[in-house]
């Protein structure tokens, strides 16, 4: 006798002198084997029994042990492929004795065939099926958002899969929420439904869900194309993508999530492209802009470097055609530096960073147009002093005219001055009022929040995930979940009252 038996021996020691009716003797046998839900494999036997709603078969292996299973309907199509004696297949389950036989049975739960040739041939037949069922139609799809900031993760933690994702997101300020999901074995199917479960129910604000693993045979994957994960992709409201193995792996989670990538690499360059095309523009855009008021000034002081050469050497009625065009050119700029203003008030919008640096070079082309309207000035001065007697009279023009041209250079200096102080008298404005509306909001939230409905004793009721409104869509038999401030219960409705 081996130390197990002789150790299951001693505990069943108080049992010897009880006399179990055949009722008692049954259940306490379920009761020690039904929680064993253990994977079995083997080959299904030459007799199949098939109703409507449930089947039973042997499973056995080459030593000619035999294995008595039953199922219902829906796991079989669940399989998606037909059952056949000599078929090589993995159950999951649990063993029951059946009290009103007194046989033994094993209960399947799920059931998957072996081999990469029915694997296949199940994946090809469920992909038709769930195909013809709307599952994988393109207008249902959800879109995901241009500006992910808030992303949930579904992977084996400290896995290649997880680390390529993370590595691959660009520094653009996402908040990840990870779930640690076993994805592969038998247990990956229910863990990754479970992660969808708990995401939809505890942040259902995610901008995106992603559900990632490396690459890997058809029977590693095969969780990725089970029939109840792509129904649960399918009802989950937050936007799925898929990043399931390599290039040539498809999945059916590929086929019905919001969007799949190749890898768990493709899926963090693609949450990070919108923000790193948006850097980009915002250069692109600052470069132009000051590239642009460079070359305006530029321009400027050679066209005042060539008017002083031409003053000094024309005679009065060169100075004459020279005043007009020193006025026309000063009611040009004054036009352009107006229409940088425009600008500038576009560019505040839509690029506040920008503010400070265009308002710098504006200042500072006015202060070379001040010096320079100065400095004309005193070269015109300097040119009527050289002029002959009889173009005193000329003289005193320009000069009257050279205190015009100063004067409306000092009156569009201080129209900047006080546009710049508008500016930003607007800016504080503004900012005062908005303030004072998201605080209201944020009060008129907290008043309207259903958690402060539950603390005063309210409580939620879903059935499937959906919230309850009137006890006329109910009926027994349904399960319920309840919300309350301090928790959850889930029931059954037994009876209901007209």
């Amino acid at each position: 006798m081996s130390a197990y038996s002789k150790k299951w021996d001693q505990s069943l020691a108080p049992l010897r002198e009880k006399i179990f009716t055949v009722s008692e003797i049954v259940d306490f046998l379920n009761d020690l084997i039904k929680p064993c839900q253990v994977t079995v494999r083997g080959e299904v036997g030459e007799k199949i029994n098939e109703y409507p709603r449930f089947l039973f078969f042997n499973l056995v292996d080459k030593k000619g042990a035999v294995l008595p299973c039953f199922a219902f309907r829906n796991v079989l199509d669940e399989m998606g492929v037909d059952l056949k004696p000599g078929m090589e297949v993995k159950i999951f389950g649990y063993p029951e004795i059946r009290k009103n036989k007194g046989s033994f049975n094993f209960q399947v739960k799920r059931m998957s065939p072996v081999g990469e040739g029915d694997l296949k041939k199940q994946f090809e037949i469920l992909k038709k099926r769930l195909d013809e069922e709307g599952y994988f139609d393109p207008i249902k799809k959800k879109p995901i958002p241009d500006f992910p900031k808030n992303i949930g993760l579904i992977t084996s933690k400290g896995s290649d899969a997880e680390k390529d994702f993370i590595t691959h997101l660009e520094d653009c300020g996402f908040n990840i929420f990870s779930y640690n999901s076993r994805v592969e074995g038998d247990s990956a199917l229910d863990d990754i439904i479970n992660g969808i479960e708990v995401f939809s129910k505890n942040f259902p604000e995610l901008d995106s869900l992603v559900i990632t693993r490396g690459g890997g045979s058809w029977e590693s994957l095969q969780a990725f194309n089970s029939e109840k994960l792509v129904k649960a992709v399918f009802s989950c409201r937050i936007p799925i993508i898929s990043g399931i193995g390599h290039e040539n792996d498809v999945t059916l989670i590929d086929l019905v999530s919001d969007l799949r990538v190749s890898t768990p690499t493709d899926a963090g360059k693609f949450l990070s492209g919108s923000w790193r095309d948006a850097k980009g523009f915002i250069n692109q855009v600052e470069k132009s802009l000051n590239g642009s008021t460079v070359r305006m000034i530029g321009e400027a002081n050679r066209f005042f470097e060539r008017s002083k050469k031409l003053l000094f050497f024309k005679t009065s009625e060169l100075i004459r055609r020279k005043e007009k065009n020193l006025e026309y050119l000063l009611s040009g700029i004054t036009a352009k530096v107006r229409l940088k203003i425009n600008q500038f008030d576009y560019l505040e919008r839509e690029f506040g960073s920008q503010q400070k640096k265009v308002k710098t070079l504006l200042l500072q082309q006015m202060d070379r147009l001040n010096v320079l309207g100065e400095s004309l000035e005193k070269q015109k001065s300097d040119i009527l002093e050289k002029t002959e007697s009889g173009l005193i009279v000329r003289s005193e023009s320009l000069r009257s005219n050279g205190f015009k041209i100063g004067v409306a250079i000092r009156r569009n200096k201080e129209k900047i001055s006080d546009l710049s102080y508008n500016l930003e008298k607007s800016k504080s404005h503004w900012g005062k009022v908005i303030s004072t509306a998201l605080s209201a909001e944020k009060k008129r939230l907290i008043i309207s929040s259903p958690n402060l409905k539950l603390k005063q004793g309210y409580s939620i009721t879903r059935r499937e995930g959906k919230v309850v409104k009137s006890s006329e869509v109910l009926k027994s038999g349904d399960l319920i979940t309840t919300d309350f401030a301090d928790g959850t219960t889930n029931s059954r409705v037994q009876k209901k009252d007209d």
